[in-house]
């Protein structure tokens, strides 16, 4: 169940991550390129919760899900510049694969968050 699970997340975030990129695209057309990141960023996340509710984990998750869904987005982007700091400055990797690098740290950790996000209370 679990590898079905990491499947569908890594599918679905790919269409996620294609998805607010065109809309980008699309919004660069109307307006500043900070005003449509943040947009599609914030699209992004209510795209992310729709996926991972219905398609991935396909449960309806905790009380205040999506509220849990937008803070781990903000963790997520804390983590990639934090994994991409590191990988650049510290460790001395090119920084053409920093991207890739905080992908592999932070894909792991939001599956796992965002399964326990998706996961119903245990029972008392």
């Amino acid at each position: 169940m679990i590898a079905r699970e990491a499947l569908r997340y890594v599918l679905a975030g790919g269409a996620n991550t294609l998805a607010t990129y065109a809309l980008y695209l699309v919004l660069l057309r109307a307006m500043h390129y900070r005003w449509a990141y943040l947009l599609a960023f914030a699209a992004g996340i209510g795209l992310s919760f729709l996926l991972l509710r219905h398609l991935v984990f396909a449960r309806p998750g905790k009380r205040f899900s999506l509220a849990y869904v937008a803070a781990s987005h903000g963790l997520q982007l804390a983590l990639g510049l934090a994994v991409v700091e590191a990988w650049v400055a510290w460790l001395r990797g090119p920084a053409w694969a920093a991207p890739l690098v905080a992908a592999a740290v932070c894909v792991p950790v939001m599956f796992v968050l965002q399964r326990w996000i998706f996961t119903p209370h245990a029972a008392h």
